[in-house]
């Protein structure tokens, strides 16, 4: 640290800075130039150096000396010195560092977003950005920069193992980035967003269920006759979210009208950003967007059936109890039911897919759908959830004139 009187300080930024007097105008006001380095010593010297440079050059004006100080203290310090010395300036404005503009632009999203897509960013922020740029001045923030951590966060950023991340969390860390920088412009903190290098997110393939396998799963889950097997009927015939129907309860029915209502979900989410000592925690609250909270239409042949098993309290459907199920139980036991009805392991998602494909061959309007499934634009439905499958392949194929046709002609 500086000592006593030196006039050198340690900044906000990092870098030491020292301080000399250069004189007193007419006007009695006190004339300074600042000198900065990465170093206290640094500073030091940049000091000494400067003091000098004055002594042995009596009756110089204090830009000769300014000029002077620039060419011989240039190799005296790890910094280089122009626009470190400045004649009777005010000291230069601290570069703003990436850190704070972070912490600022998760404090203004935690009351507006969801707690859920405010865990996303934390974590995006604090595992995989700030340890890169949190100490850099946010203007050094480049393109060049940013491509550099995308890269290796593709190639070796999964922090347990520094095996390569999936192209969906390096776009989700972009995003994050990228909503950050924006943040910062509308600030006017930088001048403009750097371009960064395009993240292809690759459709991962989604499995569907045969209709052989449908049939095993539907009749173990008859065979069975639990609170969760009847989840398992659900989701097959409505395409509900795992989180949905985990957090979905009997007086979410209406047994009128033969439709339910979606308006929450149980999730587990990242502990980042928090001082809990659990990596994560598991949360009910609303949909992930507007458009999945939605009443669905339950299909006549199963109505029967839940109005049967149906209890008359404010129970979760897929315990029978007071108590919800979170998403990682249901995953286990949807493994373990695989297992039971001789099916190939899937995840609990494949039942929202095959309902979704099931749809679209009956001739089910895509519009209808989407908002089934609760999205918010037909085109997800379509390129996410729409995955013929190979017997209507095969339907549609036959179609086309055969070869012993053609010859005929």
């Amino acid at each position: 640290m500086g000592r006593r009187g030196e006039n050198i300080r340690k900044r906000k930024d990092g870098r030491w800075e020292a301080r000399v007097i250069c004189g007193r105008p007419v006007n009695g006001r006190t004339n300074y130039k600042y000198l900065y380095s990465r170093t206290y010593q640094g500073a030091r010297n940049l000091k000494k150096g400067f003091l000098a440079d004055l002594d042995t050059k009596p009756g110089t004006d204090q830009e000769a000396a300014s000029a002077s100080l620039t060419t011989s203290l240039a190799g005296m310090s790890d910094t280089p010195v122009p626009a470190a010395v400045r004649p009777s300036a005010k000291p230069e404005k601290s570069p703003v560092l990436f850190r704070t503009v972070a912490e600022e632009w998760l404090e203004s999203k935690k009351l507006s977003v969801k707690e859920s897509s405010y865990a996303v960013y934390s974590l995006m922020v604090k595992k995989h950005i700030l340890p890169e740029f949190g100490d850099l001045p946010i203007n050094e923030v480049d393109s060049a920069r940013i491509g550099k951590l995308l890269l290796y966060k593709k190639e070796h950023g999964r922090i347990s193992n520094g095996s390569c991340l999936s192209d969906k969390t390096v776009s989700e860390i972009k995003g994050t980035l990228n909503r950050i920088l924006r943040f910062a412009k509308s600030r006017k903190i930088i001048d403009a967003v750097p371009e960064s290098m395009p993240v292809s997110v690759k459709q991962a393939r989604i499995a569907v269920l045969t209709k052989q396998e449908q049939e095993l799963m539907e009749a173990e889950a008859l065979k069975e006759d639990t609170p969760f097997t009847l989840g398992i009927l659900l989701c097959l015939n409505t395409g509900i979210r795992e989180g949905e129907l985990c957090g979905l309860r009997w007086t979410d029915f209406d047994w009128e009208s033969g439709t339910l209502s979606i308006s929450r979900t149980v999730s587990r989410i990242s502990n980042a950003g928090t001082e809990s000592g659990s990596r994560t925690r598991v949360i009910v609250g609303k949909p992930k967007t507007d458009c999945s909270i939605r009443t669905i239409p339950i299909p006549s042949d199963i109505l029967p059936y839940l109005k049967e098993r149906a209890l008359t309290g404010d129970e979760y459907v897929v315990t029978g109890s007071e108590k919800f199920m979170e998403p990682r139980v249901c995953r286990d036991r949807f493994r373990r039911f695989e297992r039971r009805a001789r099916v190939k392991h899937h995840n609990f998602h494949v039942l929202r897919h095959t309902f979704s494909t099931t749809c679209v061959e009956r001739g089910i309007s895509i519009k209808i759908l989407s908002e089934i499934l609760g999205h918010s634009d037909i085109k997800i439905t379509l390129q996410r959830y729409v995955h013929p499958s190979l017997e209507s392949k095969k339907a549609e194929i036959n179609k086309l004139p055969t070869f012993m046709s053609r010859r005929q002609e």
